[in-house]
């Protein structure tokens, strides 16, 4: 779990890691159904990791909802001497799945911050219709309670009946 400030907007967000495992696949499966944003990670020491991210990005079109958003990552970018991927075959995977592609290390902490906020960026921007009547809704219950109150609506025996306002 962490959380982020974006816009203003405290934003918890919930990270699972099955690290390419396919023994975790029919699991992962059922995890893309709540998702709201998905990174694709590769190691860029690792042509093999790279190969696999076509499978994952099939796995997320089949089982995930339309709307979710990803990021393609290529990690491990401290071991430059090792790379077998170049950040150029990493862009234009990223440009053929219409996702925005980081190069980061976990090791240095490199581009993790700025990968996880544009994610949920991404998420935010996608959910933005509920996310304006969720505010409207809660900005009508304030100017109303406070209209109630002003107006001596809310006397005692009034307010003991009242529900809340949650």
């Amino acid at each position: 779990m962490k959380t982020l400030e974006i816009d203003g907007i405290k934003v918890r967000i919930q990270i699972w890691d099955t690290a390419g495992q396919e023994r975790y696949q029919t699991i992962t499966k059922q995890y893309y159904r709540r998702a709201q944003g998905i990174f694709l990670v590769y190691d860029i020491t690792s042509e093999r990791s790279f190969q696999h991210i076509m499978k994952w990005a099939s796995d997320v079109d089949e089982y995930a909802p339309d709307n979710i958003q990803k990021i393609l990552i290529g990690n491990k970018s401290d071991e430059e001497e090792k790379r077998q991927v170049a950040t150029e075959q990493g862009n234009k995977l990223a440009n053929d799945y219409g996702m925005d592609f980081f190069e980061t290390s976990a090791f240095t902490n490199h581009n993790i911050t700025e990968s996880f906020t544009r994610l949920a960026e991404q998420v935010l921007s996608a959910n933005k219709k509920d996310l304006d009547l969720l505010r409207s809704s809660v900005t009508n219950e304030l100017n109303l309670a406070a209209l109630e109150e002003e107006e001596g609506i809310t006397d005692g025996a009034a307010a003991s009946q009242k529900g809340c306002w949650c």
